[in-house]
């Protein structure tokens, strides 16, 4: 059987959906991943076959959208700016995914991938579904919230169906995230419990992990990691900055203060780009999480999905300064689970903030406890073998 698997967003979005190809490649499935053309690479170093959706847009641009909706205090107007944004990259894909769809037996679609949906009605295969996040399935005030405006998002994907060929439908958004035939929800059941509203619907399967080589990161990071005592990371990920020269000498700052050595990972915030660091903090670009925190003492971040589940794998302690979406309820998740201390909305961030943080983030056994009694539980699980064998029975049943 040949199964297209989609998927849309950042790293963190599109990183489990290249395990779970290379976990159904591995059972025997001709199976291969259609993402935006910058996800070729990590493909590639996956092994598994890849179809490109085209590039959406280039970082200078989505640093520059990102910056409007975090600078927009109005929710209404923010989501506005980020669905508009959302819709042209979806558009720009769509092409791309009805093309690489055409030939599959089987679409395994993002819940938020409205071009992998739209590929599935236009070319009449079965789909399932995948999320990495909760916050939208029923039995959420989230949900309910999705509920209501489920008429808005209804006008930013009908252009979509439309340049599918497909007729307009109501309440897509609701129909988008859930299929009728299998849903994944690709986390672990450590972190969160099945709810009743569920009913069956949709499994919970444990983290998609993906494993990678191992990774020969620059000398200059590899000395800087093994020099003295482990590091704190600073990692915002795919967060900009509204000011990154301001966000970074504020974190200089927090991390002189706390007494610490640190990496910064640039990512979209730009983390120390242009800035000359003293030397107990160092600058990293991409560096696979499995590698650097498995190195680290504790990390701050900005709270993604995929950010936390990496975290609680390796162990380490953290701390969220969460910008938008499911961010905030990840970080009261971390913090209910005894791995992290209360978050912070990064407008709040300060100094005096960061430098408490850090310190307690290093000297707080209790958290540390936790964090690596949790990840001891984690490294039992199979996310991404429990994937493909609900995958396996499904198809058996169509």
């Amino acid at each position: 059987m040949r199964i297209a698997v989609t998927s849309i967003g950042s790293e963190g979005d599109v990183r489990p959906y290249v395990a779970l190809t290379r976990g159904l490649a591995a059972a025997g499935y001709d199976a291969y991943l259609v993402a935006a053309r910058r996800y070729g690479q990590r493909a590639a170093g996956a092994g598994i076959s890849f179809r490109e959706s085209g590039q959406p847009w280039d970082e200078d641009e989505y640093r520059q959208v990102m910056r409007s909706v975090l600078a927009e205090r109005n929710l209404l107007k923010q989501g506005r700016i980020l669905m508009s944004a959302a819709q042209r990259e979806l558009m720009t894909a769509l092409p791309g995914v009805m093309d690489a769809t055409r030939d599959a037996d089987l679409i395994v679609h993002h819940a938020a991938d409205v071009t992998g949906f739209a590929a599935s009605l236009a070319h009449r295969k079965p789909r399932f579904t995948g999320t990495l996040i909760a916050d939208f399935l029923p039995g959420t005030i989230a949900s309910a919230l999705m509920r209501f405006g489920a008429r808005f998002m209804d006008g930013i994907f009908n252009p979509i169906l439309a340049a599918a060929g497909l007729p307009a439908r109501r309440n897509i958004a609701l129909e988008l995230n859930e299929s009728p035939l299998l849903n994944f929800v690709a986390i672990s059941p450590l972190v969160i419990q099945p709810r009743p509203a569920w009913r069956g619907r949709w499994q919970l399967t444990g983290y998609w992990f993906l494993d990678e080589p191992d990774v020969a990161p620059d000398s200059e990071l590899s000395a800087f990691m093994s020099a003295s005592t482990p590091p704190v990371i600073i990692a915002f990920g795919s967060m900009p900055a509204l000011r990154s020269e301001e966000l970074t000498k504020m974190i200089v700052d927090g991390v002189s203060r706390a007494g610490c050595r640190a990496v910064l990972q640039t990512g979209m915030a730009l983390l120390g780009e242009k800035s000359d660091l003293p030397r107990h903090i160092h600058v990293a670009h991409y560096v696979p999480y499995s590698w650097l925190l498995a190195r680290g003492a504790a990390i701050v971040h900005h709270g993604g999905a995929g950010t936390c589940a990496a975290a609680l794998r390796a162990g380490i302690p953290q701390a969220i300064v969460w910008h938008l979406g499911d961010q905030k309820t990840w970080g009261q998740l971390m913090h209910q689970h005894g791995v992290a201390p209360p978050s912070v909305f990064h407008r709040r961030i300060s100094v005096d903030w960061l430098a408490s943080t850090l310190m307690r983030l290093q000297s707080d056994d209790g958290m540390r406890a936790s964090s690596a009694a949790l990840a001891a539980e984690l490294a039992k699980e199979r996310g991404v073998d429990a994937a493909v064998q609900a995958v396996r029975a499904s198809i058996a049943k169509m």
